[in-house]
């Protein structure tokens, strides 16, 4: 049984990250200001990364920060110094969506710890490979890695696994839908300077559901999945198999939803740490789905809210 699991929560804001650190998260990640997949009321400046690294460092906690989108060659220099300034207020860690900046991060802090985001991709053993002699530390596997494939990675390459539990699956590979580019086709500066492209989370926009639109063929309507992903019923498993990090999703969610749910997963956790299972499951069970309907609810406003956005004038239904 792998003892050095290492269980990660979101930190959308200040609050989030106080709340994840007291119910038992072992780290945070949060987004940079302009840098990551959400929209900006879910990512923070710098100052407030930094209030997060001096919480995190009183508690014995650690903190990764999220600059999961692809930087253009214009955007090179302000890149450079965001990982500068990371460096120097004692991030622990940043998750990253380009292979290139991978060899940005190392050649500025060599200490830093790289995460390679789901949005790449990395689902064989060439990948992986890939993306260790590069100088990533770990990979955050798609929802889709089974676990056959996680023992064979863990087996044949030193390089840490980073699993969701409790996700969103998208219908395609994450990273890789470009729907919502077609409906918002956008360019903003922010006051950084910084370009985002709205309709691609890929480029410092937000993915705009539309695969949780109302979608119709001549046969009727037409379902593009997008299911809940939950880890619990195999998790002793992933565990087992060497997993490194569990990571939980919700950068938008209410503060106090995520203390319940980094709560829940840390006392399962440590059920499974000291039995090697968990005993009386079906109890955790019926907890786990009474916060994963809160937290569809909390997602259904999300997803209502930026469909909305794009609902007038266009062929998108809600």
């Amino acid at each position: 049984m792998n003892k050095g699991v290492f269980l990660l929560a979101p930190g959308g804001s200040f609050e989030m990250a106080k709340q994840a650190f007291l119910n038992g998260a072992d780290g945070v990640y949060v987004g940079l200001y302009g840098w990551s997949r959400r929209t900006k009321e879910y990512e923070l400046k710098m100052e407030e990364i930094e209030r997060i690294v001096i919480l995190a460092e009183d508690l014995g906690k650690k903190v990764r920060v999220a600059l999961n989108t692809a930087f253009s060659s214009l955007e090179y220099h302000m890149f450079r110094h965001s990982i500068k300034r990371l460096s120097d207020i004692g991030v622990h860690g940043v998750i990253l969506n380009d292979a290139g900046a991978v060899v940005v991060v190392k050649e500025i802090d060599p200490s830093m710890e790289v995460h390679i985001s789901a949005g790449m991709n990395a689902i064989n053993i060439e990948d992986m490979w890939f993306y260790r002699e590069l100088g990533a530390d770990m990979v955050v596997a798609p929802c889709n890695l089974k676990l056959d494939e996680i023992r064979e990675i863990k087996k044949l390459i030193p390089i840490g696994i980073e699993v969701f539990l409790h996700s969103n699956t998208c219908f395609t590979y994450l990273g890789k839908c470009l729907m919502s580019s077609y409906f918002r086709y956008e360019w903003s500066l922010d006051e950084y300077g910084k370009n985002h492209f709205l309709g691609s989370p890929n480029r410092g926009g937000y993915c705009h559901r539309i695969c949780k639109a109302n979608w119709f063929s001549e046969k009727g309507k037409v379902i593009l999945r997008n299911d809940m992903f939950l880890a619990f019923d195999s998790l002793e498993d992933w565990i087992d198999a060497g997993v490194d990090c569990l990571k939980i999703q919700g950068r938008e969610y209410n503060p106090s939803l995520v203390g319940e749910i980094v709560r829940f997963y840390r006392q399962v956790l440590d059920e499974i740490l000291t039995h090697g299972f968990i005993p009386d499951k079906d109890r955790f069970k019926r907890r786990l789905l009474e916060l994963s309907e809160k937290r569809d609810r909390e997602r259904n406003r999300r997803t209502f809210k930026v469909l909305e956005e794009l609902a007038e004038g266009s062929s998108v239904s809600l």
